[in-house]
């Protein structure tokens, strides 16, 4: 249920493996229409078959100690599908893309002339998992995480009547 997200709670980005499983019908075309030979290419070849990092392990230990009021698995149909299908009535889960931490395989994509909203649209860009919780309890949720999944702010809950607004752009070039 959703009654435990609160105007001004935090939406915490949690940085994807990979492309996990959306989008491959895509990259398919795109390697295809660039006659690009995967098994010459390392880069592509070690990104595609990364395995989808799945985030029950740190969830449940979060989950368990009542630190999460929603989250999201961002699948196909990116952030804003996923994400809007949680938020309460009278609030906007408010983004902001130029907050994100993109990976190497989605700027690959991006610069084989796909449109910033069809990246959004098709791919996590990056956050694999969104949780939104509390600002008195970032830090805690944080220690629940390794490293390299480690959750990072990239948004917030306010007052209002779209569900999901995204603000600023991802850096592709970062």
């Amino acid at each position: 249920t959703n009654k435990k997200i609160k105007n001004e709670n935090l939406i915490l980005g949690i940085p994807a493996s990979g492309v996990h499983s959306n989008g491959y019908s895509l990259i398919r075309n795109i390697i295809k229409k660039n006659k690009i030979n995967i098994n010459k290419n390392k880069f592509l070849k070690k990104q595609l078959i990364e395995p989808t990092k799945i985030y029950t392990k740190e969830f449940l230990q979060a989950h368990n100690k009542n630190l999460i009021n929603g989250c999201a698995h961002i699948t196909g149909g990116g952030l804003s599908e996923n994400i809007k299908r949680i938020i309460p009535n009278n609030l906007t889960a408010l983004i902001d893309l130029s907050k994100i931490n993109t990976l190497d395989i989605f700027k690959w994509i991006k610069n084989k002339g796909v449109s910033d909203k069809e990246m959004l649209n098709t791919f996590n860009c990056g956050v694999g998992f969104c949780l939104i919780v509390d600002k008195t309890k970032v830090e805690t949720i944080k220690k629940k995480f390794s490293k390299k999944y480690k959750p990072y702010v990239i948004g917030r809950i306010i007052k209002g009547s779209k569900r999901v607004k995204l603000n600023g752009k991802i850096n592709w070039k970062k």
